[in-house]
């Protein structure tokens, strides 16, 4: 597995539309592989990972995908050195920056995405 650049945190709270959010969203910038699987060919790519939640994330990449695509996404998580691959069902776009909502995250991914999202708040 590819050893990606360490993330940079920012340590404040997405406040965006909080009423229509089922999770507080924070800033973070992660380097981010993205593999996607289109009429038969796998392409790789590196996109950048922000407004991490429990549920999902933004996902910035400089490629063309519409809503619906099922996307891998390898990343460390800051203050976790291991790298996280884990599937996201593209959800929604503005230009090159996607949702994307996580899909069937194991449990030491939720735990590891839980802990984040808590360490985060307290640095708020």
């Amino acid at each position: 597995m590819h050893v990606l650049s360490e993330p940079q945190v920012i340590a404040t709270m997405e406040t965006t539309r909080p009423q229509q959010r089922r999770w507080e969203r924070y800033q973070v910038k992660i380097r981010t592989k993205i593999t996607v699987n289109t009429n038969g060919e796998t392409l790789c790519f590196h996109g950048e990972a922000s407004d991490v939640s429990q549920g999902g994330l933004r996902l910035f990449m400089p490629r063309d995908l519409e809503p619906g695509i099922i996307v891998l996404m390898e990343f460390s998580l800051p203050y976790n050195s291991r790298v996280m691959a884990i599937r996201g069902l593209v959800r929604n776009r503005s230009g090159f920056s996607y949702g994307v909502e996580f899909m069937n995250p194991t449990a030491y991914q939720r735990d590891t995405i839980t802990q984040l999202c808590k360490t985060l708040q307290l640095l708020e």
